[in-house]
């Protein structure tokens, strides 16, 4: 298999070393891409959990590697203007060129009380993918032009130069699983994130994409719950319901992520369940990932 293989960090620290750390170790065990999350507090749990912010740790983890890709999963758009947000990605990219990625997404009804505790605006229905449009749509213009020019009810922005322009642009990747937000990918993006979709709705969103402007890579995340063996790993779930997990040891997981290459995925990138003390790290990098590559 040709699969790429990646994985999340633990933001959920007061430490941003940790993070770093958790970078590094991936690195070395040869994983092929690092990601970060975009929320001001954990989705889960008391709000008063640490939670490292997305790009400021992604330009410590940029400086703190030297070859593995890195991005977002995904930026939500609400939470920076666009202008800034391309600034900010072309900055993490001149220190990590060709290995940075900006997967961007709307959010959903889950980030409404986290957007509003924190000031930001939150938009429901269509006006959610109408805002996302907007910002996508000024993000392609910077990466691939010399100067910016687009207004609309959400972000005006006129004749901005682009500066310093990359030279190699991050690439994006929209992060979601609507039919507006697969189109969005297919306009604009050069990648899709499918999350935690199975393989049929996956196969829906393929033939969504076609004839799409650009190439569009197919990627696939989910939360993995990963054991010694499936028995240890079942022991994990309890009584969770396994439908919203990756589950198993590493031959399980591996097949799983076999399907997901079959199926057209190019990318996966896995999210622990629970960081822990870096043993699901282990596994992924010591056990899934040789079979992966087989």
């Amino acid at each position: 298999m040709s699969l790429s293989l990646g994985i999340t960090l633990p933001q959920f620290s007061p430490d941003a070393h940790d993070l770093v750390a958790g970078a590094r170790k991936a690195e070395d065990l040869g994983l092929d891409s690092i990601w970060v999350f975009d929320h001001m507090w954990p989705l889960s749990g008391k709000k008063v959990r640490p939670m490292l912010e997305c790009w400021t740790s992604l330009a410590y983890v940029a400086e703190a590697t030297r070859s593995i890709t890195i991005g977002t999963l995904v930026t939500r758009s609400t939470l920076r203007h666009p202008a800034l947000l391309a600034k900010m990605a072309s900055t993490v990219g001149s220190i990590a060129p060709q290995r940075t990625i900006v997967g961007l997404g709307s959010g959903d009804a889950m980030s409404a009380d986290e957007n509003r505790a924190f000031g930001f605006a939150y938009f429901a229905g269509p006006d959610r993918i109408a805002q996302l449009r907007s910002s996508v749509r000024l993000l392609r213009a910077w990466f691939d032009g010399t100067t910016v020019d687009v207004g609309d009810e959400f972000h005006s922005v006129r004749e901005l130069p682009v500066s310093p322009r990359p030279e190699i642009p991050p690439r994006i990747w929209m992060g979601g699983r609507s039919d507006p937000l697969i189109e969005l990918a297919r306009e604009y993006g050069d990648g899709w994130n499918a999350w935690g979709v199975d393989l049929d709705e996956l196969a829906s969103g393929i033939a969504k994409l076609a004839g799409s402007a650009r190439p569009v890579e197919i990627t696939w995340a989910g939360t993995l719950i990963i054991g010694a063996d499936d028995a240890d790993a079942g022991a994990q779930l309890g009584e969770r319901d396994p439908a919203g997990y990756l589950v198993g040891g590493p031959q399980t997981v591996a097949d799983r992520l076999g399907e997901l290459e079959e199926a057209g995925v190019t990318h996966a990138v896995l999210t622990p369940l629970e960081w822990g003390d870096g043993r699901t790290l282990d596994l992924v990098g010591n056990r899934v990932a040789p079979l992966v590559r087989g």
